[in-house]
């Protein structure tokens, strides 16, 4: 019985139907179908119609790769999901320029770059701009890079800054059912303008990702928040504050606004790398790709090359849990 069912998945080519194989081969019809459908569920055969768009698709090596996890009937379902997604980008510089091109790169058909800066020589160490680019407009800059990548990536720059929850909120509405916000915004500091984020989507119901920063030898890796289903950056901070210890409790950060920042291109990369899977995930809204960093955040150790993540569970005191 096994050598019968071995023969007859030899001859899943897609020329035949299943009833044909069997009767080829032996294999009982009823058993041979379970096995298929199970092999199939698993992600381990696929549709021959499916091979066939895939193949023919610009976008095969990101839909083959979705056919590892999702079964193949179901992947063009979820790829029309991402295109369809609309993504909201805040901050373009270090993070923001590598985050937004690697969501291009991976098929998400609608992007909104905000930021008020300019490219500066000295951005280009770590972000994704040119000589040429230096003294335009960062999201001016970026959107051109992207269209060159995909011509059919609908993106729409903005030339400022969220000030407040209220202008992220008026973004919001303008922005379709299927939209996401990933926080790759730094001034006056990421708490601010994640608090900023927090209050915004938490209104509008829209899931938004931290996506981090660096700081001496580490790359942040910062939490993806589903507003009513998950922790809140609010319930991040307290854990956070609680594990600090006794001692700690009560002191502030000091401020050092002329401090020299250093970093390095691979580590705003990798920061950006695990924000835009977290993008991607949320975008797919499929229960087998679920987003990784929801409460929790990470740090990678570019002393070490290591990885350690901290759990950020919902707080009750927080009642960001409906």
């Amino acid at each position: 019985m096994r050598q019968e069912f071995a023969l007859a998945l030899q001859q899943l080519d897609g020329q035949l139907t299943l009833m044909e194989v069997s009767n080829r081969t032996g294999a009982d019809l009823e058993h041979f179908q379970a096995l298929v459908h199970a092999l199939h569920a698993s992600c381990i055969l696929e549709d021959d119609s499916f091979a066939q768009w895939a193949a023919q698709s610009p976008w095969r090596r990101v839909l083959n790769f979705l056919g590892d996890y999702i079964p193949s009937n179901d992947v063009q379902d979820a790829f029309a999901r991402l295109s369809d997604t609309e993504v909201i980008v805040l901050g373009v510089g270090a993070v923001g320029s590598w985050a937004a091109t690697e969501l291009c790169q991976s098929g998400v058909g609608r992007l909104v770059l905000v930021d008020k800066d300019t490219v500066e020589t000295s951005n280009l160490n770590r972000s994704l701009y040119t000589q040429s680019n230096v003294g335009q407009y960062k999201v001016d800059a970026l959107a051109q890079r992207l269209q060159r990548i995909n011509p059919q990536l609908v993106v729409r720059p903005l030339r400022q800054m969220m000030s407040d929850s209220d202008d992220l909120a008026k973004l919001l509405q303008d922005a379709g059912p299927a939209s996401i916000v990933i926080n790759c915004a730094d001034s006056p500091s990421v708490d601010a303008t994640s608090a900023m984020v927090d209050a915004a989507c938490q209104r509008a119901h829209t899931a938004y990702v931290i996506a981090g920063g660096y700081n001496l030898h580490l790359s942040l890796i910062g939490m993806t928040v589903l507003p009513g289903k998950s922790a809140c950056y609010h319930c991040g901070r307290l854990t956070l504050e609680n594990l600090q210890g006794d001692e700690l409790v009560g002191l502030r950060k000091l401020a050092r606004p002329w401090r020299n920042i250093g970093n390095l291109a691979p580590l705003a990369a990798i920061t950006a790398s695990f924000a835009a899977n977290e993008v991607i995930r949320v975008a797919l809204s499929d229960s087998r790709i679920p987003p990784a960093m929801v409460n929790r955040r990470g740090e990678f150790n570019f002393l070490t090359s290591e990885m350690h993540f901290t759990s950020l569970p919902p707080r009750p005191e927080c009642g960001c849990i409906s």
